[in-house]
């Protein structure tokens, strides 16, 4: 299958080999990320702060996870992860939750982010990045909040450290990459979150999510630079333009070569030699 939503909140799955449409449903509200699916159940993330599952056969709803989303919130939303029996996702309230894939019942939450102050505006406190499995664990990172790994099962924090981003983390083989909210890049221990190196030349570029492409961290930038980075040292190894437009999603690695996507659907392809 192949599964994908709208902003009208209609949600369709599609054959992978030709295309045909085997079922849609409809959800609560936009769907602006990509949902997750397993053998019976499709989960999907609503704008509205809701996890809908619905079975993978016909579309029929299964069940529906809710969190109160606060009145004002970045434009974004974190895609759901399936890890064995259960559904973690972040959320516009600065928390992680946990909730089991069969039944959506809730596991486990965390807070992530805690929004402080007399606005609204300096009460965001998002969780917008994709939630990564690495090694067992989850790390995610939340905007005015921290980064942090987390048991899967207890949603104990094994390791924090305060940092703002409003995109996600990449992982390596030993390190943890992310971008913070002024654009510095940042590389962690995936085991111990100590910080491994800062590359700071990037700041107030507005980056996206960035992501690993063997030695190399490859980030975009909001003027349509690509820019990979040594994975080691954070130092630059590489720049190519796109385009004159901003690139917000991250990168997909598959084999050796990364593809990028600005905001106007301008895709390339780039090989490291």
């Amino acid at each position: 299958r192949l599964v994908v939503g709208g902003l009208d909140g209609n949600v369709y799955a599609l054959s992978s080999q030709d295309g045909s449409e085997r079922w849609h449903a409809m959800v609560s509200s936009e769907v602006i990320t990509r949902p997750a699916i397993s053998e019976q159940i499709v989960v999907v993330r609503t704008i509205d702060g809701r996890l809908t599952g619905l079975d993978t056969k016909d579309g029929a709803r299964k069940w529906v996870f809710d969190q109160s989303v606060p009145p004002l919130s970045l434009r974004g939303n974190s895609a759901p992860v399936i890890v064995n029996d259960a559904v973690y996702d972040g959320f516009d309230n600065g928390k992680i939750a946990a909730v089991r894939l069969a039944d959506g019942n809730p596991l486990w939450q965390q807070t992530l982010s805690t929004g402080e102050g007399r606005t609204e505006v300096e009460r965001l406190s998002d969780v917008d990045g994709d939630v990564m499995p690495v090694g067992g664990n989850i790390v995610a990172v939340g905007y005015r909040g921290q980064v942090a790994a987390i048991a899967t099962d207890t949603g104990r924090p094994l390791w924090q450290r305060d940092i703002s981003s409003y995109g996600g983390v990449a992982a390596g083989d030993n390190a943890l990459v992310l971008a913070d909210a002024d654009g510095n890049v940042w590389a962690f221990d995936r085991e111990t979150g100590v910080s491994l190196w800062k590359q700071d030349q990037l700041k107030y570029r507005w980056l996206g999510t960035p992501a690993i492409q063997g030695k190399y961290v490859v980030v975009g930038d909001s003027e349509g630079f690509v820019h990979w980075l040594s994975i080691d040292e954070g130092k630059f190894a590489a720049r190519e333009r796109l385009s004159k437009k901003a690139i917000e999603s991250a990168p997909v690695v598959l084999g050796d070569t990364v593809y990028v996507e600005d905001v106007k659907g301008h895709i390339g392809a780039y090989s490291v030699r």
